[in-house]
């Protein structure tokens, strides 16, 4: 699961997505607070879902350290 891009100076966190509704269903199921959503230029994910803090995705049971670089 591809990491956040959490911006320190505007303490904000950016996570793409396919559409706007992506952003509101993270914001539910995560608990995060949805400042604002940025358009992309990519074809695929295009959006930013701009969350309010440094927000994580929750570790996935499969996944292990030795995947992260």
């Amino acid at each position: 699961m591809p990491k956040s891009r959490y911006d320190e100076e505007e303490n904000v966190s950016r996570h793409a997505a396919v559409d706007e509704g992506c952003c509101e269903e993270m914001e539910q199921k995560y608990g995060w607070e949805l400042k604002r959503i940025e358009e992309t230029s990519d074809p695929v994910l295009e959006v930013d879902c701009v969350f309010d803090g440094k927000t994580e995705f929750p570790k996935s049971y499969y996944e292990t350290d030795k995947e992260e670089g």
